[in-house]
């Protein structure tokens, strides 16, 4: 008996191994099987072969490895597609916005080598228009690039939720199995929840616990609970508040949709934050910058242009129509307030690249606050304080703060403690218009002009005329005339008592205005350093040079007639060069605070493309690494053709031998019967 038992167990242990070794092959092309072994043991007392048990031959360390991996490697790939797609639009020349700028000043400087043409004045026109639809495109197109982020946003929180329920319902088919050894639990539950729990490893960065019930418990890297025990967590996309385009993420548990958790948006990981980190990193501030360069030139020809004539003799206006933004208020304001936002005329090189934090503290006082990239507040706020209460005006004309970034807030009958999120330049580069289509409206020509009277004695003569202001209601100009004017600046000759060059200015009527007194014979800023200073309430100033004898008198006069002249275009072409766009938000005086209009394009252009060879590089490198890994978890759990066929080979044997004993069995037991027979 005991040896028709040995044979027995022989033959249905190698036939345990054939099936085991049978599955393996069946399976090689199976995605997430993992290759089997079935063990035995031997009998005690020598009576044949054990109970055997089959396993899943996994390295726990290489499969972790291999999950973090693909986390990497999805996260490039999802951030490197996304960020060709940016650096291909810029680095189109046929998208150049530094080339439209530059025709435009190179029209410019055409109008100004012959400025009574219309024609040339008409080509600026045109080239301003060409310019804002190149703006208005390139922010089209960065903002349809952010609608598309969402939409992946949306479909990969769907499939992240369907993964977390295959996991989860899993983790309860393996728990009801229990560990008895009368009722295994099917080895395909553990390869499909292992291959649900790699694919959400794509989308997420996650660590897993094993159980003591045998479910694995997942949790993002950042410590948040996906699937517990007996339950999970879903994720939502939701839309921002306040703005909607800006998707937030939390966690609610499935069972009890109040328990909520709110997702931080840098550490995600996988698919969904590579979409949230570039949306934050470059989508955002890209197109920030893009409102704010388009802004900082338009206010900046739109201030020239106000400092010049016209060719229809008349004082310079907008040539360009600024937008107004709304602010966005947050869901738990308690009152119905409104906030305008826009830049203020003039001031949009304090215009930094961020967006701003509004929010009421009492019934008179506001701060506003610039933001960081990942919408956090910096250390740069400004406290406000209306006397009058609410409804107010802020601007760094009317406040204490000279530096209220360029801004010009108005806010309605808010209530303490209501918050606004405020973004100036989010559209602004696709909603500026042109506010003239007139080529007359082009002023190149300086509205005033400084003459020497023919009989004076000395070669003095009017140099460096500068005009600053030409707002009637703070200057001495009109629409087409000068108040007061011409005014006459003489020579006094030197104070015997203090050796001074003396200067008076007065008006057509020969009232005094001031006196101006140098210590030498450098004679700049004639109005700026009067006894009072003239520069700030006539708009414009000037230097005298040569050597003036007393008596001699020099007049400055509106510029009638001066359809030939350039010098406001000569200012106009010169923006092109100056420092005019701001940086950060830093206050001014740190660093490298401003750049010119070319350095400040070149500069985001060049972040794109830095951002997207960065991208390149991580992902050649994250997808070497994850191929050794998943080479390094397959030389394990991966099925080898050739050792299955090896082992089969050995298991046929190994089974023919094993009848063999029962055949020699069944003969030893047949010659004992008939021995007794």
């Amino acid at each position: 008996m005991s040896l028709l038992n040995i044979g027995k167990s022989a033959v249905l242990a190698n036939s345990n191994l054939l099936n085991t070794t049978s599955n393996n092959i069946a399976n090689i092309n199976t995605p997430g099987y993992v290759r089997q072994r079935t063990e035995f043991v031997a009998e005690k007392f020598g009576l044949g072969v054990g109970q055997g048990t089959t396993e899943r031959l996994v390295n726990e360390f290489s499969q972790k490895q291999l999950r973090r991996d693909t986390t990497s490697a999805a996260y490039s790939a999802q951030y490197l597609a996304e960020a060709n797609r940016l650096d291909a639009l810029f680095s189109n020349a046929a998208n150049s916005i530094a080339t439209g700028m530059n025709n435009l000043f190179q029209q410019l400087q055409t109008a100004n080598n012959d400025p009574t043409q219309l024609s040339n004045r008409q080509l600026v026109i045109g080239t301003s228009q060409s310019l804002l639809n190149q703006f208005g495109s390139m922010s089209t197109l960065i903002a349809d690039q952010e609608q598309f982020l969402n939409q992946q946003m949306d479909v990969y929180v769907k499939e992240v939720n369907d993964l977390i329920t295959q996991i989860s319902t899993y983790n309860n088919d393996i728990a009801s199995y229990g560990s008895s050894s009368s009722r295994p639990i099917p080895l395909d539950l553990f390869d499909n929840r292992d291959s649900a729990i790699l694919k959400l490893a794509e989308y997420l960065d996650i660590q897993t616990i094993d159980a003591k019930s045998g479910e694995k418990l997942v949790f993002m890297g950042s410590g948040q609970a996906l699937v517990v025990e007996r339950g999970q967590f879903n994720l939502l996309s939701l839309r921002g508040d306040p703005d909607p385009n800006d998707r937030t993420i939390e966690l609610t548990l499935q069972s009890n949709a109040n328990v909520k958790v709110e997702l931080s948006a840098q550490g995600i990981g996988g698919k969904i934050g590579a979409l949230t980190d570039y949306r934050l990193q470059v989508v955002k501030p890209v197109q920030n910058q893009l409102g704010q360069l388009a802004l900082t030139l338009a206010d900046s020809i739109n201030k020239q242009n106000k400092l010049g004539l016209t060719l229809n003799g008349t004082i310079g206006q907008d040539l360009f129509r600024l937008p107004v933004s709304q602010g966005l208020a947050f869901s738990s304001n308690t009152s119905n307030a409104n906030v305008l936002v826009e830049i203020e005329p003039g001031r949009a090189y304090q215009l930094p690249p961020n967006e701003y934090l509004l929010e009421v503290i009492d019934a008179n006082t506001i701060t506003v606050t610039a933001l960081d990239d990942m919408g956090q507040p910096t250390a740069n706020s400004k406290t406000l304080t209306s006397a009058t209460g609410f409804p107010a005006t802020f601007s760094a004309s009317n406040t204490s703060n000279n530096d209220l970034f360029g801004l010009r807030i108005q806010i309605g009958a808010a209530a303490p403690g209501d918050q606004f999120e405020l973004k100036p330049l989010n559209v602004a580069a696709r909603s500026m218009q042109l506010a003239s289509t007139r080529a007359e409206d082009v002023a190149l020509a300086s509205p005033v002009r400084g003459e020497f009277t023919a009989s004076n004695l000395g070669n003095g003569r009017v140099e460096g005329l500068v005009v600053n202001n030409t707002n009637p209601a703070t200057s001495a100009f009109n629409t087409s005339s000068l108040s007061n004017g011409p005014f006459t600046v003489t020579y006094q000759g030197q104070d015997s008592a203090t050796n001074e060059f003396v200067f008076r200015i007065t008006d057509s009527s020969n009232t005094l205005l001031g006196e101006t007194r140098f210590s030498t014979n450098n004679f700049n800023g004639v109005l700026e350093n009067a006894t009072t200073n003239l520069k700030a309430q006539l708009g414009f100033d000037f230097n005298l040079s040569g050597v003036p004898r007393p008596g001699d008198t020099f007049t400055i006069n509106f510029n009638t007639n001066g359809f030939n002249d350039n010098r406001n275009g000569l200012a106009l072409s010169a923006l092109q060069d100056a420092s005019l766009v701001r940086r950060s938000a830093e206050p001014f005086g740190l660093a490298v605070s401003q750049y010119s209009l070319n350095q400040s394009y070149a500069t985001m252009v060049g972040n794109i493309g830095e951002r997207t060879r960065q991208a390149r590089t991580a992902d050649e490198a994250n997808t070497a690494i994850l191929e050794q890994t998943t080479l390094w978890y397959e030389s394990l759990s991966g099925v080898n053709l050739d050792e299955e066929a090896a082992n089969l080979i050995r298991f046929q044997q190994s089974y023919a031998a094993a009848a063999k004993i029962l055949q020699t069995s069944q003969t030893i037991f047949d010659t004992l019967l008939q021995s007794v027979r």
